[in-house]
């Protein structure tokens, strides 16, 4: 009600109303995301948010009653986001412990359902702010529990599945922090390796020839198909 109050009293000062099919709550929390990516928590800010996004500043008080309020939905917003992924692809792997390391690390390579720059703009965060910090260590909690269950899946058992979970998980977080500079191609090549180092097992035969087809594939330079949006201005659809 105090952020409607608000949004109405910004709404008076700057000439604007809410208009019908206006920006939502996910909108600025997106907003937020990228900033916070981009420049760290210092830079989501409601001002620059809403020049980001083309509004008044009155458009953010209909959905927050402050940046504190934004801000710990930015924080749900990662726990939900960067590691339902993780878990989604270990479900789709079906049973067999093989299988379901293999697509999740298949799911750091591709950095695609899962954001790095998220991870770690939050990590930074959370080295002077209690409540991001909170939030990180849940997080990793989550995820290493779900290493640890893979590794079980594999044969080891208790507290040996428990450490070459972490060793996994702090080996791929340490990757991130030290911004190791290497191709897709070159990180599919090494991934039979480390993944022999982190399992104590050899990748099976039937993965190991689908990463290396995918490896050749790193190699070769991208086919962009071109989408009639994309075409430059004044080309024609031949």
């Amino acid at each position: 009600m105090a952020g409607k109050r608000r949004a109405m009293a910004e709404a008076a000062v700057d000439g604007t109303v809410r208009p019908s099919g206006s920006l939502g709550r996910a909108d600025w929390i997106e907003a937020a995301r990228r900033a916070l990516a981009a420049g760290g928590v210092t830079s989501v800010k409601i001002d620059r948010l809403a020049a980001d996004l083309g509004v008044t500043r009155g458009s953010f008080y209909w959905h927050f009653a402050d940046r504190a309020e934004l801000l710990s939905a930015l924080l749900g917003h990662w726990e939900a986001t960067n590691t339902a992924p993780m878990e989604q692809a270990v479900a789709r792997a079906g049973e067999g412990g093989h299988a379901k390391l293999t697509a999740l690390i298949r799911l750091w390579i591709d950095e695609v359902a899962f954001s790095p720059a998220y991870d770690a703009a939050v990590r930074d965060w959370a080295r002077h702010d209690a409540a991001a910090a909170a939030a990180v260590r849940r997080t990793d909690d989550r995820r290493i529990g779900l290493l640890a269950g893979i590794f079980a899946d594999l044969g080891h058992a208790g507290t040996d599945a428990f450490v070459r979970a972490r060793v996994a998980y702090f080996h791929q977080v340490g990757y991130y922090a030290l911004a190791i500079r290497e191709t897709r191609a070159q990180r599919l090549d090494l991934l039979p390796h480390y993944y022999r180092v982190l399992t104590g097992q050899p990748m099976p035969d039937h993965l190991r020839a689908t990463i290396g087809r995918v490896s050749e594939e790193a190699r070769s330079p991208p086919r962009r198909t071109v989408r009639s949006g994309d075409r430059p201005k004044g080309t024609r659809t031949r």
